[in-house]
């Protein structure tokens, strides 16, 4: 099956031709831009396969390896919600020792990710990739020939749904499904002085002495248990007394900096100038979002456990954040609901509300899966039904340009086969600009600032 493309971005490389990524499947493939040329691929497929390969020439020379491969097939493993995979997930190999029943050797080998994410920092030289079955966040080279190289990978705790720079881009701030935000080094080990010597400047998370050493004691005795199962499983227990409850801890240097009692959805790290100062300073802050309706406006590090204030204007879920470059005091903020909004974070009130459903509404024909004849309606009707903001994007117009709007923001929504377009105006609000019908769902958005086009990706 040939998977569509779901991420792509447009890498400005400073004094090199600039480049197109874009990640499909596991696979993550980098294009010129100017020619729309292939130049390289990545694929954290090639580590299975050469596992998986090596497994399999295991024995190879023994005639019993070979009747046993013939014997028997590879087996497939099912992932989640991705149906069965090719051979290069799982091996399975049977060695006979002349005996009545044969012995089977399991190898095991790591699931296929698929990249979910991917960002570049500003000099276009490295790009960040989040794959989620291993809930990992690598980190990519772009070389000079434009191939792409690892040079570090690290797997997080909880499956993560957003990632972004600090403003400095020497952290990473990865956002989880379980509400937690880390700060990680973009390189490792992290080193903070000139001279190189490895030094923390934030108080990163270590593993207690006291918990390693606490041995387990159970709870029930031979008092309070009578069945002959429970008295087994505390007999069980009994005998695991001696051993330590050991908290595996991540093995790289991080930091926790916040958490949501809700899934966490997107995040912001914008840096502002301070109103009222003497002199020019700025100040950083944190935006996150959830599935509960909330936008929380925290510090920047490392005061990120210090709560400014919330945003509180959506009724169902948020789902994207988006901070124009021009405009680090504004925020477009959308979801489950039938609009966005248009925020001053900082003082957490609404400048704009802006409806989606008239723009959206009968755009499109879906065909609905029928045996005898196709029907074809409005994805959605007017005044009926319910749409979710997948993408907010910002586009900035060019130095130079005679433009009387800054940029423009653009927004795609689901089962919506259309690019919805608005001009921002220098009072902070939004107009609409135009629809752009497109020929599916939109999965992602790419933009070149200096050419004033987008790229978009559709499944």
């Amino acid at each position: 099956m040939i998977l569509p493309f779901h991420c792509v971005l447009h890498c400005d490389r400073k004094g090199s031709s600039s480049l197109i990524v874009a990640a499909s499947g596991d696979s993550i493939y980098s294009f010129a831009a100017s020619t729309g040329s292939l130049l390289s691929s990545w694929s954290q497929s090639e580590v299975s396969s050469r596992t998986v390969h090596q497994a399999h020439n295991y024995g190879s020379g023994s005639a019993d390896h070979e009747a046993a491969c013939t014997e028997r097939p590879i087996k497939r493993r099912k992932l989640s919600g991705s149906g069965e995979v090719s051979d290069s997930t799982s091996a399975e190999i049977v060695i006979d020792n002349d005996t009545k029943k044969p012995r089977r050797r399991k190898v095991k080998v790591a699931p296929i990710s698929a990249v979910i994410s991917i960002i570049v920092n500003s000099t276009g030289k490295h790009i960040v990739a989040v794959t989620a079955e291993d809930k990992c966040i690598r980190v990519l080279e772009v070389l000079a020939d434009g191939k792409l190289q690892q040079i570090s990978e690290r797997h997080m705790p909880k499956r993560p749904c957003s990632v972004t720079f600090t403003t400095d881009e020497s952290m990473l701030l990865c956002a989880d499904k379980f509400g937690d935000v880390y700060a990680l080094p973009f390189f490792e080990p992290f080193n903070d002085k000139k001279d190189g010597t490895n030094e923390q400047p934030m108080r990163f998370d270590q593993p207690k002495e006291e918990a390693k050493s606490k041995p387990f004691v159970p709870a029930a005795t031979a008092l309070t248990v009578h069945t002959k199962r429970n008295q087994q499983a505390l007999k069980n227990q009994q005998n695991a007394t001696g051993k330590t409850s050991e908290k595996k801890s991540l093995e790289f240097t991080h930091q926790l900096l916040l958490g949501h009692v809700s899934l966490l959805t997107d995040l912001a790290y914008v840096t502002v100038l301070v109103a009222g100062s003497i002199s020019p300073s700025t100040r950083s802050y944190l935006l996150t979002s959830d599935r509960d309706e909330h936008i929380r406006i925290s510090r920047g590090l490392p005061q990120a456990h210090i709560i400014e204030g919330y945003c509180l204007g959506h009724t169902e879920f948020v789902s994207k954040l988006c901070v124009p470059p021009w405009d680090h005091n504004s925020l477009l903020s959308g979801g489950g609901d039938d609009y966005l909004l248009v925020w001053n974070w900082l003082s957490s009130e609404v400048q704009q509300r802006v409806e989606l459903k008239p723009l959206v509404a009968g755009l499109g024909k879906k065909i609905y899966q029928e045996p005898r004849r196709n029907i074809e309606r409005p994805i959605i009707a007017t005044g009926t039904g319910s749409i979710a903001v997948t993408g907010i994007w910002a586009i900035r117009t060019p130095g130079g340009q005679e433009d009387k709007h800054k940029g423009y923001i653009i927004v795609a929504c689901e089962r919506v086969p259309a690019l919805v377009i608005y001009s921002w105006h220098e009072n902070g609000t939004v107009e609409h600009h135009e629809t752009l019908e497109v020929e599916g769902n939109v999965l992602d958005v790419a933009t070149i600032p200096t050419q004033m086009s987008i790229l978009y990706t559709i499944d």
